[in-house]
């Protein structure tokens, strides 16, 4: 009778398993592993035949090759819903609403789009900081890049909005705010 070292060592049901599973796959001659490129080609093609057969059977009797199917599943899965994800992500329509910082944070400008009509929207500038004070009550103007007017009005509790229309003609990469020059 052997004596049994580490009695205190407690070991879980699955690490039971775990430890029963790859000794037994040690003992028992399985043969050679499946190469993925074969595990793959048994997964897509339905066959009936001996070639097949005998993959199938190792699949059975090994959890390295049988783990190698799972990853391969897994994979494809991914894959797929990938195909179905970026050709939908490529159709849609820019992130609304838009949410742009100018001149250091000094003003926040916020473009939201029409549902209905989306040539149309509301923009919305909000004065940030200590600069809120300085400018409430006055009048101001937001100029696109081509030095368009976007939206003119006064500053009342930090922020002044106006519908905006041809939205589409809008250059968002160079906005900036100017005082009027003469107030109302």
């Amino acid at each position: 009778m052997k004596d049994i070292v580490n009695m205190d060592k407690r070991i879980t049901i699955k690490e039971a398993l775990e430890n029963w599973r790859e000794k037994a796959v040690l003992e028992e001659d399985i043969g050679e592993h499946i190469p993925p490129s074969e595990l793959y080609e048994l997964l897509i093609q339905s066959q009936d035949n001996e070639w097949a057969e005998e993959r199938l059977n190792h699949l059975t009797r090994c959890p390295i090759c049988l783990q190698e199917v799972k990853d391969i599943i897994a994979c494809k899965k991914e894959a797929e819903a990938w195909d179905f994800a970026l050709p939908k992500a490529a159709t849609s329509e820019p992130q609304w609403p838009k949410k742009i910082r100018l001149e250091g944070g000094k003003y926040t400008v916020i473009i939201r789009r029409n549902i209905h009509e989306k040539n149309k929207g509301l923009v919305i500038l909000q004065v940030e900081g200590d600069y809120r004070d300085t400018l409430e009550g006055k009048t101001v103007r937001l100029l696109d890049g081509q030095d368009r007017i976007c939206l003119q009005g006064k500053i009342i509790k930090g922020e002044v909005s106006q519908e905006i229309e041809k939205l589409d003609e809008v250059n968002l990469q160079f906005l900036k705010v100017r005082p009027n020059r003469k107030e109302d």
